[in-house]
């Protein structure tokens, strides 16, 4: 079962994605709250809430000023995945956001299926980005840090972290690459080992940063 967290000021998006999601057997909606703000004051209160496996997380917060707010959830939950949502997929929110520590990026208008399924490539140690976000990311990453990352993987690799780059699941990612799940993750473990890494966040994080 996976557990999920609803935050987003539009009472409209917050019900439909509420009520959309909870019809699914392996989704459970442990909270759904307007603000940061609502949680926190829970959080406070000494209210029980169940820590969230998942969160969907506006990127617009009263009160915390673009990526605090995601922050703010990781110092509550540091083993919550976030997927940022945003009703603008300019570069520098995208970006920023999965510096931040998000694990995904959707733009608001997303397919109430398309939020669902990256629910679950979230919760399965994924990454998820809308097409545009992921356009936006590859643009951003071109240069001098995939000049780097060649000179130190083989070019089997170098397909797999173009993939990484594209938000795709390993599910994804073998079926693109013509192989089996278990041989993605043989080919993560080296990537991971080359670049002194230990997770896909790092290494996207790395990559943003350009320290590889």
């Amino acid at each position: 079962m996976i557990k999920v967290g609803l935050i987003d000021d539009n009472y409209f998006l917050l019900n439909s994605y509420k009520e959309f999601l909870q019809d699914f057997s392996d989704i459970s909606i442990v909270f759904t709250f307007m603000s940061l703000a609502e949680l926190t004051k829970t959080m406070r209160q000494g209210l029980h809430i169940a820590d969230p496996d998942v969160v969907l997380l506006d990127i617009n917060q009263p009160k915390h000023a673009g990526n605090e707010g995601l922050q703010t959830i990781l110092d509550a939950y540091p083993h919550t995945r976030i997927i940022m949502l945003s009703g603008d997929d300019d570069e520098k929110y995208i970006v920023q956001s999965l510096k931040a520590g998000a694990s995904g990026f959707l733009i608001k208008n997303s397919k109430l299926m398309d939020i669902y399924s990256s629910i679950r490539d979230v919760y399965n140690s994924g990454a998820c980005l809308s097409p545009k976000a992921a356009k936006k990311l590859i643009d951003h990453l071109k240069g001098n840090v995939s000049e780097q990352l060649a000179a130190k993987l083989t070019k089997r690799e170098m397909e797999l972290v173009n993939l990484l780059k594209e938000g795709l699941s390993y599910k994804e990612m073998a079926k693109r690459m013509y192989v089996s799940v278990y041989t993605i993750n043989h080919h993560l473990k080296n990537i991971y080992q080359k670049l002194g890494v230990e997770s896909k966040s790092e290494l996207i994080s790395k990559i943003l940063q350009k320290t590889i």
